[in-house]
């Protein structure tokens, strides 16, 4: 569905299935807007650029912008990955390339900067412009920004309000203002089964509350069951009455039966960090 209030501008446009784009967005990219499958582009967006691509299950809210200084030159290019979610306020100044991977997030107020100059460079004063590239499965919260010529690897998380001016590993956590890596080699870690357990039915538990509140009456039971095997993948079964539904939380698939209270409860992991895509948008039972 696209608003009758939306711009777009492009000389070569591909737009998925099941794409949202609401009022007050406005697309001009002259040589290619590519958007995947399932994707949101909310209201009030900018996006200026002479390439923009974004993946399946793109999510972008309110009041982001890509463009600026430089946007239509012959390097302003955006390509992001699937999965990926960029939230409100942030800016991407895409006067030299950005890539963004799969399954990243980028959280509101941040800023993604390939070039800053503005005083007299022959009289000694900074320059800098360059691409910037960010891996796959990276956190980059609220209010980081990030500086030309930086590449952030993959499965990396950031501390809020960090300023990235220097290239970060893969695996590591870093924060600060420069930002400094903090720990090596953290992520992505393995949990026990108990840890798993844990945390699945803690999920769970508020779940149960949050479909109390929704006024969601019929008659639910949710139990989550690991896998008893090293090789065996832990489950949630959802149970309405005689109709069940299937979580396969490891291997990332859903079996069985799907109505609106089984798509509130994958809407649901997927806000709590277990995504499960199955081809079709993500979407919950409003309050």
């Amino acid at each position: 569905m696209i608003s009758k209030n939306a711009i777009i501008e492009s000389n070569d446009i591909q737009i998925g299935k099941n794409v949202v784009i609401g009022d007050n967005v406005e697309i001009r990219c002259p040589e290619k807007i590519h958007i995947g499958d399932n994707s949101v582009l909310t209201k009030d967006i900018k996006i200026n650029c002479t390439s923009f691509e974004a993946g399946e299950y793109f999510y972008m809210t309110e009041r982001c912008e890509i463009g600026r200084g430089g946007c239509y030159g012959p390097n302003s290019r955006v390509k992001i990955g699937k999965h990926v979610g960029i939230f409100e306020g942030t800016v991407i100044n895409p006067s030299e390339e950005v890539e963004i991977g799969d399954d990243t997030g980028i959280g509101g107020d941040v800023m993604i900067w390939t070039h800053g100059a503005w005083l007299d460079v022959l009289q000694g004063f900074p320059s800098d412009f360059g691409p910037v590239k960010i891996g796959s499965n990276v956190w980059l919260p609220a209010r980081s920004v990030v500086l030309p010529n930086v590449t952030i690897g993959n499965d990396v998380v950031i501390g809020i309000n960090s300023i990235i001016n220097r290239s970060l590993p893969d695996g590591c956590f870093a924060a600060g203002s420069p930002c400094k890596v903090i720990k090596e080699n953290v992520y992505p870690k393995e949990l026990s089964q108990g840890e798993k357990t844990n945390i699945v039915e803690g999920i769970i538990k508020d779940w149960i509350v949050l479909c109390e509140m929704k006024g969601i009456t019929r008659t639910i039971k949710v139990r989550y069951e690991c896998g008893n095997f090293p090789l065996e993948s832990g489950k949630i079964f959802l149970n309405q009455g005689y109709d069940e539904t299937i979580y396969n939380i490891e291997e990332r698939n859903i079996q069985g039966y799907m109505n609106d209270v089984a798509e509130d409860l994958r809407d649901y992991l997927r806000r709590r960090g277990i995504k499960i895509y199955t081809g079709k948008p993500f979407k919950s039972i409003k309050l």
